[in-house]
């Protein structure tokens, strides 16, 4: 891999409900957590993220999972975005000279019947936030395995 490649990279997003996946395109370089999110009420500071916020307690701090709501996906999306912001990191490094991201992402659950542009709007500010320079939102039933697939492949195949 090259080194403008290594600082140029795709990414593909996963939402569950239970999990959030962000894996790099054609590596097996891979972050998954628990959607959970521990929140300090009184300055809004983000005090820890997956299974260490799951179980983290206290008076002034609310723990959350933004991708647990009984009518729609996406429940918290202040939330939402700081959690993705933290798995894109992850798994991307702090690297300073990285070109932001083109980001797929998919939804997992809460499909049927297709999303609604509205639900692609959510979807796409959400990677938008998370620092992507490109958002493709995958719409389709079938898992993505990006070891074996690319963004642009994706593109082609969606026709957006």
């Amino acid at each position: 891999m090259s080194f403008l490649q290594k600082l140029k990279r795709d990414l593909l997003i996963e939402l569950r409900s239970k999990q959030l996946s962000v894996q790099i395109f054609g590596t097996s370089e891979r972050v998954d957590l628990s959607p959970y999110i521990a929140i300090e009420d009184t300055k809004n500071n983000v005090l820890a993220v997956g299974d260490k916020a799951k179980y983290l307690s206290g008076s002034n701090i609310t723990v959350l999972n933004p991708f647990d709501h009984k009518r729609s996906f996406v429940g918290d999306f202040a939330c939402a975005e700081k959690l993705l912001q933290y798995a894109v990191r992850e798994v991307l490094g702090n690297n300073k000279f990285s070109i932001s991201p083109r980001i797929v992402i998919h939804q997992l659950e809460k499909v049927d019947g297709g999303l609604t542009d509205i639900e692609e709007r959510v979807l796409k500010e959400l990677a938008m936030g998370a620092g992507a320079r490109q958002v493709l939102v995958y719409n389709h039933s079938v898992r993505i395995h990006a070891q074996q697939t690319s963004y642009a492949a994706l593109k082609k195949q969606i026709g957006s």
